[in-house]
C-alpha cells in the first residue's frame, strides 16, 4: 500500500530538482572564488562591444542543454559601485574558431546560425563596498540577463557577443566585473635610444606590451610621433652596432638605426593619430603582430624600431621575446567600439560568466 505514495513522492522530488535553477560558472573554479582581475561592463559607461569565445573544455556539462540567462559578478573592491542602466543586444552562436584561433574581427568569430537571445535594458545594481572573498552571486553584486529566446548549446566553441549602449543620465563611472588573468608574459628590453621631438629627455617614444607577447595573442606595439603623420614599424634582427640614419641619405643628426638592414623581416605602417588629451602634443600609432599558438614560436626573439618620416627620426629600439607558454585559459575576449569591424583581442584575460540552464 505504500509503494504508490513512495513512487509519487520520488517523482515529485525529481520534478522539483529538474525545475530548480541550474548554473554553470565559467571558468568553474570561480563559482565560489574570486578571480584575479577585472573587466569593464559594456554600456555601463561607454558604447562597447564585447565578444567572448568560450572553449569547449568549459562547457562539457552544457552539451544538449538550453541556456536561459547570463550573469556577471562585480569585482571585489572597498568602493561602492554606482548603479547603471544600459541597452544590450546579446547574441550566441557556435563559433568556427577556437579561443586560440580567434580573430580580432568580430564577424569572423560568429557562427553560421547566430541567435539574438536578448535585446533590451540591463540593470547594473548599486552595490555597496565589498571585499569578501568570494563575492556572493546575490542581486546587489551581479548583473542578470534573462534570455528572451533560449539557446541550445550543442558543443564546440561558444561565441558570446554583447553590444552595450549607455543611456544618458544612467551611466556609472565604476562598474567592473570579475575577470581572470593568466599571467604568462614575454619580455621586452630596450637596446638603443631614440631621437627627435618626442619621448622626453630619454627619447623613449616607442613601447611594447609584454603581456601580449604570448603564443596565440596579438603582440601590441606602439609609438608617439608627429600628429597626423605616419611611421614605419620595422621588425627584424638587431645590428651589431648602431648605424647613423644619415648613412641612408636621410639628414637626421643623432638618429641611429639598430636593425640589421639585411635582416628586416616585415614592416607595418602606423598613422600617428592625435591623442585627445591636453597632456599630449604628439600622435599615437599602434600596430599588432599575430603570434601563432605553436611551440615553434616559444622564446622567439626579434627587434622592433619605428621611423617617423615627418621629423625625420628613429625611435628607441626594443628587443622582445615571446613567452614559452601557450595560454590554458581556453577563452578569448575581443572588445572595441561597436561601429568598428574589430577590437582588441586577448587570449589570457576574460570575464567570469555564469549561465543558467536547463
Amino acid at each position: 500500500m505504500l509503494i504508490r505514495p513512495l513512487v509519487a513522492a520520488t517523482a515529485l522530488a525529481a520534478a522539483a530538482i529538474s525545475q530548480a535553477p541550474q548554473f554553470q560558472t565559467i571558468p568553474a573554479a570561480y563559482e565560489a572564488a574570486e578571480a584575479n582581475s577585472l573587466e569593464w561592463v559594456a554600456g555601463t559607461g561607454a558604447h562597447l562591444r564585447q565578444q567572448t569565445l568560450i572553449g569547449a573544455s568549459h562547457l562539457t556539462n552544457l552539451v544538449g542543454h538550453q541556456l536561459l540567462a547570463l550573469e556577471l559578478r562585480r569585482a571585489a573592491f572597498a568602493d561602492a559601485f554606482q548603479g547603471a542602466t544600459a541597452d544590450w543586444v546579446v547574441t550566441l552562436s557556435h563559433s568556427p574558431n577556437t579561443p586560440l584561433t580567434a580573430s580580432e574581427v568580430f564577424q569572423n568569430n560568429v557562427g553560421p546560425s547566430p541567435v539574438t537571445v536578448f535585446s533590451g535594458q540591463v540593470f547594473a545594481p548599486t552595490s555597496p563596498p565589498n571585499t569578501s572573498l568570494p563575492i556572493p552571486w546575490t542581486n546587489s553584486n551581479k548583473i542578470r540577463v534573462v534570455f528572451q529566446t533560449p539557446f541550445t548549446y550543442t558543443g564546440g566553441t561558444l561565441c558570446l557577443d554583447i553590444v552595450g549602449s549607455p543611456i544618458l543620465g544612467q551611466t556609472s563611472d565604476w562598474w567592473v566585473s570579475d575577470a581572470v588573468w593568466e599571467d604568462i608574459p614575454g619580455a621586452v628590453t630596450e637596446i638603443g635610444a631614440g631621437c627627435g621631438l618626442y619621448g622626453g629627455a630619454s627619447r623613449r617614444w616607442s613601447g611594447a606590451d609584454k603581456h601580449t607577447l604570448i603564443p596565440g595573442a596579438n603582440g601590441k606595439f606602439w609609438a608617439y610621433g608627429a600628429p597626423n603623420g605616419f611611421g614605419i614599424c620595422a621588425f627584424g634582427a638587431a645590428n651589431a652596432a648602431p648605424i647613423p640614419l644619415s648613412a641612408f641619405g636621410i639628414p637626421a643628426p643623432g638618429c641611429n638605426v639598430y636593425l640589421d638592414p639585411t635582416m628586416v623581416l616585415a614592416t607595418n605602417i602606423g598613422f600617428f593619430t592625435p591623442v585627445n588629451s591636453p597632456l599630449y602634443v604628439e600622435g599615437k600609432a599602434v600596430t599588432y603582430v599575430r603570434l601563432p599558438a605553436d611551440p615553434w614560436i616559444f622564446g622567439l626573439t626579434l627587434t622592433t624600431q619605428w621611423f617617423d618620416l615627418m621629423q625625420p627620426a628613429t625611435s628607441n629600439a626594443l628587443q622582445w621575446t615571446v613567452s614559452s607558454n601557450i595560454p590554458t585559459l581556453d577563452m578569448a575576449h575581443i572588445d572595441g567600439d561597436p561601429t568598428d569591424a574589430g577590437g582588441n583581442l586577448t587570449v589570457h584575460l576574460a570575464p567570469v560568466y555564469r549561465f543558467e540552464h536547463q
